[in-house]
């Protein structure tokens, strides 16, 4: 009698990967706010929480004003860093470092005060059962 080994082997995969399909999403929450500068809503940028003491950080994108970040991708419980990163063209092109001999590309720089991202205090403590926002105004 011949034996297929792909039924088993398929089986063997299932048990062995199953599990940690499971369980990717256990315990994270889904993180939500505003953020504003000056008053305003912040048009387009990055937001990053950087876990103080071994949470699960995350990151994600400010549009108009808002940020909406699901559980799949979102935190643990825990002390976070917050940070803002707002990248504007200049209108100048530039070398590419990572491209080939002559590569241009546009060039960027940080719209936002290090204060927002490198220096950034501010922090927050997330409970992933909680569904409050959590809303930042960058004066």
């Amino acid at each position: 009698m011949k034996t297929s080994w792909l039924p088993i082997c398929f089986v063997a995969l299932s048990v062995f990967f199953a599990p940690g399909c499971n369980n990717t999403s256990k315990g994270l929450g889904k993180i939500h706010g505003n953020v504003t500068l000056d008053g305003a809503p912040l048009v387009e940028a990055q937001i990053r929480f950087f876990a103080v003491n071994g949470g699960v950080g995350t990151d994600g994108k400010v549009v108009d004003g808002l940020y909406n970040i699901p559980a799949r991708e979102g935190m643990s419980a825990g002390k976070y860093r917050v940070e803002f990163s707002s990248e504007k063209k200049t209108g100048k092109r530039v070398p590419d470092r990572d491209g080939g001999p002559g590569d241009m590309k546009d060039e960027v720089l940080e719209g936002l005060p290090a204060k927002y991202n490198q220096k950034s205090t501010f922090q927050i403590d997330f409970d992933p059962s909680q569904t409050k926002p959590f809303n930042f105004d960058l004066k």
